[in-house]
């Protein structure tokens, strides 16, 4: 006979694995640590890489003022204040990753704990099965060995 309860709880949980649950699994297996420093990482080299984008739009849009003011331009001071404003636009950048990605990370391991109780549920109804099972085959082989002795 069917379980129901069992069905539809499979269903949930292989809908689940079929979703987000494949991006939730793979977020979930990692430490949380280790799991933000790989994406700031990658966060802070593609922030760079934007940063450095911008920069050489902003070069390019205004370059007739560049070559012309070249020459009075203060060079040193010039550097200091990209260098600054790669700074705080990196700093800005990782902590708005740095709460994006903890959000993400805490998502995760709430879906991945509701999905370990669905299959925790499940596992439970197969032990009863076969609890169930294991007790009516002894039933069975007594009633069996009650009719071979008499």
């Amino acid at each position: 006979m069917i379980n129901e309860e069992k069905v539809i709880l499979m269903t949930h949980a292989a809908l689940y694995e079929d979703r987000k649950g494949k991006r939730q699994l793979k977020i979930a297996g990692y430490f949380r640590h280790d799991y933000l420093s790989v994406n700031l990482l990658a966060g802070w080299f593609w922030g760079t890489v934007s940063f450095a984008a911008g920069l050489t739009l902003w070069g390019v849009c205004n370059m007739e003022y560049l070559m012309n003011n070249l020459h009075k331009m203060d060079l040193k001071e010039f550097g200091l204040t990209i260098g600054l404003l790669y700074l705080l636009f990196v700093l800005v950048y990782l902590c708005l990753l740095y709460g994006v990605y903890s959000f993400r990370y805490h998502a995760a391991k709430r879906s991945v704990g509701t999905y370990a109780h669905t299959l925790k549920k499940i596992s439970d109804i197969y032990a009863q099965e076969e609890k169930l099972r294991r007790k009516g085959a002894d039933t069975l082989t007594e009633d069996m060995n009650h009719d071979r002795i008499t």
